[in-house]
């Protein structure tokens, strides 16, 4: 459609533009009831192309004369979800979510929800520190570098009045060491390492709230060598006090 640069003067109503998938998608969008004629004699009430073709032909013929022009607007259907391209942090977003939503999910009939947060919630929660293999990127230089000394700490608590548990969290990052330029970068964690944790902090919380006994706690690693030591100086972890042991739980 080509607008022109200067606007004829307009001598009735502007156009009623109704998206053609809309208006044929809901059996109360008629032409009738769009532009409050009575006289309409159809209404577009399924997606079928010869009935949105009647429907259209019908209006036509009952705006004819009138001040007032219905228009109907194609409109492209979605793009499949499959075309739709999801950035790492999301991917991992749903990762983590996933995996929560699977096994907490069994502790019914309590509800489960998992929230990150930049600091403790408070003294009265449980606390679980977890040790992982992470990847880092500098947003600055783009110097990549992993590290086995990945840190994570949970904050859980259940309350029994409303049946809701909160798992809260946070990842620590570290510094590039080529820049220094006092930037924590985030860290990307491995699908498996998720898991890994995902799965300690469960059975935490069923240690505390559920009865279990004893139960296992993932020490593994995915395989790797890094190629410098840790640097406690450009480490969030270490800067808290956190990475002197590698889990702890109280």
């Amino acid at each position: 459609m080509i607008i022109p640069d200067k606007k004829p003067a307009m001598l009735f109503k502007p156009p009623i533009l109704i998206p053609y998938d809309v208006c044929c998608s809901s059996s109360s969008c008629s032409p009738s009831s769009l532009l409050s004629s009575s006289s309409a004699s159809s209404s577009p009430s399924s997606t079928s192309p010869t009935t949105a073709a009647a429907a259209a032909a019908a209006a036509a013929a009952t705006l004819k004369g009138s001040d007032k022009v219905l228009i109907y607007i194609p409109v492209p259907p979605p793009s499949p979800p499959c075309q739709q391209q999801l950035s790492p942090s999301q991917s991992m977003e749903i990762v983590w979510h996933g995996e929560f939503e699977r096994l907490f999910s069994q502790y019914t009939p309590n509800q489960w929800f998992l929230m990150p947060t930049p600091t403790p919630p408070g003294d009265r929660w449980r606390v679980f520190k977890d040790s992982a293999k992470v990847r880092f990127s500098c947003q600055e230089c783009g110097h990549g570098w992993t590290s086995m000394k990945g840190r994570v700490i949970f904050w859980f608590n259940l309350n029994y009045t409303t049946n809701s548990g909160w798992v809260m969290f946070k990842l620590y990052g570290q510094q590039c060491q080529k820049c220094k330029n006092g930037k924590y970068e985030h860290a990307m964690w491995y699908p498996e390492e998720v898991v890994k944790v995902v799965g300690n902090v469960y059975n935490r919380v069923g240690q505390i709230f559920y009865g279990f006994v004893r139960p296992p706690l993932r020490i593994d690693r995915r395989q790797g060598k890094p190629r410098n030591q840790h640097n406690t100086e450009l480490c969030q972890a270490c800067k808290d006090g956190l990475c002197k042991e590698e889990w702890s739980f109280s």
